[in-house]
């Protein structure tokens, strides 16, 4: 506060908060500690769930990767929850998109003239400062998420404590802010520091342990916090440091990933559980992966009630943005156009430093045929969270479909970091191959995803009967063509178009496989 009301013009830094604020070192290395980051992005998050909650004519806020506490008119989101699914809400679609990711930032930005014209500016600032520290400690020492807020899962880093001038110590600080660097990244869980902070009613704990330190083995464990059980352990090796980063990525990506150790374990409790918040995320998800269509109406009827009862959740409205692109791909009403682009922008004017919601820009505009503005959204929202598959995944999918050259190489990265990947992002990598005329390549990488799923890969399949028309055997295309559509309750003449709009999720993807259908003929007796 001090230095804000200084007036001092110098922007302030994470290092000035850690030697002043938390007592670090003078010889304090932000690349190496994130912990005055990681706390001014808990404050941003806590600002900006107070406002929403309590409203406001003026408002506190820290930009996304800034340190400084401004304050500002505070802007007020439409709660307009009955057209979320299935209607437009704001958007007209004649209205252009922006081309750049700071356009739309701006739309929730007031300008600095607007700032300089607030009123009782230093009193607000005061006080509020006062609340948001009784308020941060308060979050700290609270047990339970507040009942307005869903309840993602609450992870504990546990760590083994640090001390003066043992190697070891350093090394776990070190793996530890890598850790929460990572994980911070993916909106669908919450991660706190048992080192930091007392922490009560955690859902599961991820703990290293120093195997041999002569050795250099360490061990990573991710427990469940009711039954103790480990569900996920793996061992790494700290000789080569490249080698050890990428190995913590992986298992970050492995832990807390979308279809990661976490949301798995979630997935086997929920069962038919349809309820608003995060087990209706869970389905959402179930049915994003293997297109069930005995799901789809329960999801929508409960991401429905879901907005309804949590309408500034940013995951949720991404996720519903999402939602609603899927739809309008299979229902192209004209009222219906920028619904999704409309949700997308919601959540990110929530939260301009949320990955999955700035892909729910870029994915909006994939879905209308925008791939430059696609483009520049996706790439920021991969910088946000280089380690979320999905987006990395999908861009690299709607990129090949965009017959943009990157395409297949941010694909090809999501299938080598994340074991558990969408599986339609290596249908995507083979749809690539078959534009090139690898028909040969693309059958086999088909063949060997759909060997490792445990159900059916609805994309694969396609990717593995166009392979085959491809490759001039007509007959075994034609057969899997009949089992899809058969699966799918639809009966075998009906138009291939409608087919592969139950589940694929691009329109420029489904040109692509039109254009292979049509070419070899391959539904022609």
């Amino acid at each position: 506060m001090d230095y804000k009301l200084s007036g001092n013009p110098v922007p302030l830094k994470s290092y000035t908060i850690a030697t002043d604020a938390f007592g670090r070192g003078e010889d304090f290395d932000s690349q190496t500690d994130s912990y005055p980051r990681v706390q001014m992005g808990r404050l941003r998050r806590m600002l900006d769930n107070f406002y929403l909650a309590h409203g406001g004519e003026n408002r506190l806020y820290i930009a996304p990767s800034k340190y400084e506490i401004i304050l500002e008119p505070n802007i007020e989101i439409s709660d307009d929850s009955e057209n979320l699914i299935g209607k437009s809400i704001s958007q007209k679609a004649s209205e252009p998109i922006a081309s750049e990711p700071e356009t739309v930032a701006a739309l929730a930005k007031p300008t600095v003239e607007s700032r300089a014209g607030s009123r009782w500016p230093i009193l607000i600032l005061v006080s509020a400062i006062a609340l948001v520290l009784v308020g941060l400690l308060g979050y700290s020492l609270w047990p339970n998420k507040p009942a307005d807020e869903i309840a993602y899962p609450r992870v504990l880093l546990d760590l083994p404590k640090s001390g003066a001038g043992n190697s070891g110590s350093e090394l776990s600080e070190v793996i530890g802010n890598q850790l929460v660097r990572g994980m911070s990244g993916f909106d669908r869980i919450r991660i706190f520091d048992a080192g930091s902070e007392p922490v009560e009613g955690f859902d599961y704990a991820i703990r290293l342990r120093f195997m041999d330190a002569e050795a250099g083995q360490i061990e990573l464990r991710l427990l469940e916090e009711d039954s103790g059980e480990i569900l996920w352990s793996r061992e790494i090796s700290t000789e080569d440091t490249d080698a050890l980063v990428l190995a913590i990525d992986k298992a970050i990506i492995s832990l807390v990933g979308d279809y990661g150790e976490i949301a798995q374990t979630e997935m086997s409790k929920v069962g038919n559980d349809f309820s608003a918040g995060y087990p209706c995320l869970l389905q959402f998800d179930m049915y994003n992966r293997y297109r069930e269509p005995e799901k789809l109406a329960p999801l929508r009827n409960c991401m429905r009630k879901s907005v309804q009862r949590f309408p500034k959740d940013v995951y949720l409205l991404s996720m519903v943005a999402f939602a609603q692109n899927m739809t309008q791909s299979v229902d192209t009403k004209a009222e219906e156009k920028g619904a999704g682009m409309a949700l997308a922008r919601r959540a990110e004017a929530l939260d301009h430093a949320s990955a999955g919601a700035n892909f729910a820009v870029a994915q909006s505009a994939f879905f209308v045929g925008d791939c430059i503005t696609g483009l520049a959204w996706g790439k920021k929202a991969v910088k946000l969270n280089p380690l979320n598959s999905r987006i990395s995944g999908y861009l690299g999918l709607y990129l090949i479909a965009c017959n943009h050259p990157d395409g297949e190489a941010y694909a090809v990265r999501a299938l080598q970091m994340d074991a558990n990947a969408d599986m339609s992002i290596a249908a995507a990598v083979a749809l690539q191959m078959l534009k090139r005329g690898d028909a040969e390549d693309a059958k086999n990488m088909s063949l060997e995803y759909m060997a490792s799923s445990p159900r059916y890969e609805p994309s694969l399949e396609l990717t593995y009967m166009l392979s085959m028309a491809m490759l001039n055997d007509k007959k075994e295309a034609r057969r899997s063509w009949k089992i899809l559509a058969t699966r799918y309750g639809l009966p075998e003449a009906t138009a291939p178009r409608e087919v592969l709009g139950r589940w694929i999720l691009s329109p420029l993807v489904i040109e692509e496989a039109m254009k292979i259908i049509e070419r070899t003929k391959m539904l022609e007796e």
